[in-house]
């Protein structure tokens, strides 16, 4: 039994040393490849959006560009990981026709919102 046992644990630590059992995958094209963003449109600065930085609350957004066109909200990955006591669960995002997005991160435990991106889109009706 004993010999059985030493057996096991020699062979799975020759897997882990081989690389071939464990928690992640090697796959050795992955690192190598840079991870590929959207290019983000630069705000023209004669654009009501260039007004807007990160960090803004809804009613300064709405005194500089009204009321948006339309409205969603999301829930964020960060919403469902167990034990985070972070504040940003939940994105809200307006848009205005003619310009682009306004989207704001929604504090879980005060409600607020604040900007934590603009896209400038000129084709968004």
């Amino acid at each position: 039994m004993k010999s059985m046992s030493r057996l096991v644990v020699v062979g799975a630590v020759a897997l882990l040393a081989a690389g071939q059992f464990g928690c992640a995958s090697k796959d050795p094209g992955a690192a190598e490849a840079p991870a590929k963003e959207a290019a983000a449109v630069p705000i023209p600065a004669d654009s009501p959006l260039a007004q807007i930085t990160a960090g803004m609350t809804e009613v300064d957004v709405r005194k500089i560009l009204g009321e948006p066109t339309q409205t969603r909200s999301y829930m964020t990955g960060k919403a469902w990981i167990p034990y985070y006591y972070g504040a940003d669960t939940a994105r809200t995002a307006w848009t205005y026709a003619g310009q682009g997005e306004v989207v704001f991160s929604r504090n879980r435990y005060t409600g607020g919102l604040s900007v934590v991106r603009v896209d400038y889109n000129p084709s968004v009706k």
